[in-house]
């Protein structure tokens, strides 16, 4: 077993630097302005409807940023139980192992408060009462029924797929003026998820070393773990379109909600799936634990590529 400890306490440290409080970030009687975009278009496609009057794009791209913001707060359900299952099992070995998954714990904590902060202040400010997911408890079970090392390589995507979000649509973004407010939000919930990812490399490492067999059903289940994180995401759609045309005011025509449900799926899929096998430290990390995993995801990547 090679020595990762200093490493787990590298991880310590650097989230120690980048640590913030929920209140600083966003104070409960936040009032939001709804009169920006909250998401660059690069991950709402909200601009691409003729259709559309440029309110009602607004409208559009601020249910798809609250839903963003929702789906944080519901895939990181199973991301609290796997690293507490993780911590758990260094109890009575490593301490400073315990000591960075509890703290990984901890902070996926945070997240999903940040988050139920931000959806609970737009569904104060909104015109309608957002319709949003619910059964998260039930999907982190799910997820958890799959491998540790499968459920690793999933979040370890996740994770890095935020990093794509932010540096792509939020740092790299020159020609959209997005709400400052939300952008911070994203910043500093990737400032954590980037440790989140080395533990999630560093976990990966310590079962192959004692499981060197496990990766090829771990990678299997990383490709069923996509397929159903599709169809939350399109299940998410459909309520995100009940909410645009209550908000709108307006019934739209069958050939309108077809073009709408189409692209949003598109773009939902490309931002939370595409963006995220595309990410070249996911790839270089799935590199480091086999060439063949990083192979398994190049060949089933196209599937996701909609952009």
């Amino acid at each position: 077993m090679i020595n990762q400890t200093s490493e787990y306490q590298s991880c310590i440290q650097s989230s120690e630097k980048v640590s913030w409080r929920i209140d600083d970030l966003l104070p409960k009687d936040t009032v939001l302005d709804f009169s920006r975009r909250f998401l660059s278009d690069a991950l709402t496609g909200s601009e691409a409807f003729s259709f559309l009057s440029t309110d009602e794009k607004l409208m559009l791209n601020q249910i798809r940023s609250n839903s963003y913001a929702h789906l944080f707060l519901f895939l990181e359900e199973y991301a609290v139980a796997l690293a507490a299952q993780r911590a758990g099992l260094e109890l009575h070995g490593n301490p400073t192992h315990m000591r960075a998954l509890l703290r990984f714990t901890e902070e996926e904590l945070k997240h999903q408060q940040l988050f139920a902060r931000f959806t609970s202040a737009f569904a104060r400010g909104f015109k309608v009462a957002p319709a949003l997911l619910d059964n998260q408890v039930q999907v982190a079970k799910a997820i958890m029924t799959k491998s540790n090392l499968g459920v690793l390589i999933f979040n370890l995507h996740m994770e890095l797929m935020t990093q794509q979000h932010y540096l792509e649509t939020v740092r790299g973004n020159q020609d959209e003026v997005l709400d400052p407010l939300f952008c911070n939000l994203l910043k500093h919930h990737w400032l954590e998820e980037s440790q989140h990812t080395r533990l999630d490399f560093l976990e990966a490492q310590k079962i192959l070393a004692q499981e060197p067999d496990s990766l090829g059903t771990a990678m299997t289940e990383y490709a069923e773990l996509l397929q159903a994180l599709r169809g939350t995401l399109n299940a998410q759609l459909e309520l995100d379109l009940q909410t645009f045309e209550k908000a709108v005011g307006r019934t739209f025509t069958d050939a309108e909600r077809k073009q709408l449900a189409e692209s949003q799926e598109r773009s939902y899929v490309w931002g939370f799936i595409g963006m995220g096998m595309k990410a070249p430290l996911f790839l270089s990390r799935l590199r480091a634990l086999s060439p063949s995993a990083e192979q398994r995801v190049l060949e089933l990547a196209p599937t996701y590529y909609c952009n």
